[in-house]
């Protein structure tokens, strides 16, 4: 019986659809009550959040590992620490750390760093002679042997780290590297074991200074921010619904700001039934950026009206290039902008908008 039922369907649609009058074919869909097309215009609800949003943010140290670039320094509110491990007796000499000259180049727009640079060294020794694994090191000491106040030197695409007569002699342990200067942040290409006598292991450690915004996110930062709105009062419709779209409009808050002004940030959703935005298409496009030409976040949820809450997590990821600098793509994909952008102002002027279905006279 389904199977003849089926077969009907199609008949109809197919006569329907080779008959000169092009009325035809609506008429058939008025008579089974099914929808024609959808509405062109959307209609526009106002939609409040359930709680406030709740800001997460990693600031465990990790391990940096030979090809992956390294930071040291603050910036927009969030500050980079290095720590390198030597196993072996030291004998202090200077310390030489490649730039990442390819950030720093005029086509990137990178900020060029002061040529000198204030920065604070401390230094752990080693308490037992065992390597440790990397889940116990990176937890590190809270409190240091010794410190000394050194100046980091900029010249020929290097950093100069003057060390030979801070450290002790026959050094074995961990040493903390920190810049004093705000607003800077060194970028350092993957670090050469060769190039630092003894060296077994080297980590970054990551953390926001900024405690006064609370719904916050700064790229860079491995910081998220999960969003839940109440549906309740405004999922129950007389029509059916063929699309629907959550409308962030754009943050105009002055504290805003971003270390690389040309280059917009991707805003990354998370979610169950949500529009998710992945890797690949930051090269071919992305429909959603902060600092970009336009900041609204436009975010497809037609499935998720049947919940009572609609919930995602918001990411900023690394800077997108401009289409005539695709050729950078690749070299600056791996490389963070330091951002500060604000949702709290925004998350209030949520707007929620949908397309009905159009039943044609039926409606």
């Amino acid at each position: 019986m389904f199977r003849l039922l089926l077969i009907s369907l199609i008949l109809a649609i197919l006569v329907a659809c080779s008959s000169d009058d092009s009325n035809a074919l609506h008429e058939w869909f008025g008579d089974k009550n099914i929808a024609v097309s959808y509405e062109k215009q959307f209609k526009e609800f106002d939609i409040s959040l359930k709680e406030a949003p709740v800001l997460g943010s990693d600031t465990s140290a990790f391990i940096v590992n030979p090809g992956f670039c390294a930071a040291l320094g603050s910036v927009n509110g969030v500050e980079h620490t290095l720590y390198f491990e030597l196993f072996s007796p030291l004998t202090p000499k200077d310390w030489t750390l490649k730039a990442d000259s390819l950030f720093y180049a005029e086509s990137i727009g990178g900020q060029i760093p002061e040529e000198q640079l204030n920065a604070t060294i401390y230094w752990y020794w080693l308490k037992k002679e065992e390597t440790e694994p990397d889940s116990t090191w990176l937890k590190f000491i809270t409190k240091n042997d010794s410190s000394a106040n050194i100046n980091i030197e900029w010249a020929n695409d290097e950093f100069l780290i003057p060390l030979q007569d801070k450290l002790p002699n026959g050094f074995k342990g961990t040493v903390k590297l920190e810049l004093n200067s705000n607003n800077t942040v060194l970028r350092i290409v993957p670090h050469d074991t060769a190039g630092i006598s003894g060296l077994r292991r080297v980590a970054q450690k990551i953390r926001v200074l900024d405690d006064e915004c609370k719904q916050c996110l700064h790229a860079g930062a491995r910081e998220s921010l999960s969003v839940f709105f109440e549906m309740a009062d405004i999922k129950n419709f007389d029509k059916t619904v063929v699309f629907a779209q959550l409308i962030l409009p754009k943050s105009n808050d002055e504290a805003n700001k971003n270390e690389l002004e040309n280059f917009p940030i991707p805003i990354y959703v998370y979610g169950e039934n949500y529009y998710r935005i992945d890797s690949a298409s930051v090269i071919d496009g992305h429909p959603n950026f902060a600092f970009g030409k336009s900041d609204t976040l436009k975010l497809e949820v037609t499935n998720s009206l049947r919940k009572d809450t609609l919930g995602f997590t918001l990411r900023l990821g690394n800077p997108v290039l401009q289409p005539d600098s695709l050729y950078f793509y690749r070299h600056i994909a791996a490389r963070p902008t330091y951002s500060r952008y604000n949702f709290g102002s925004i998350l209030n002027e949520a707007k929620l908008r949908i397309w009905f279905a159009d039943y044609g006279d039926k409606k």
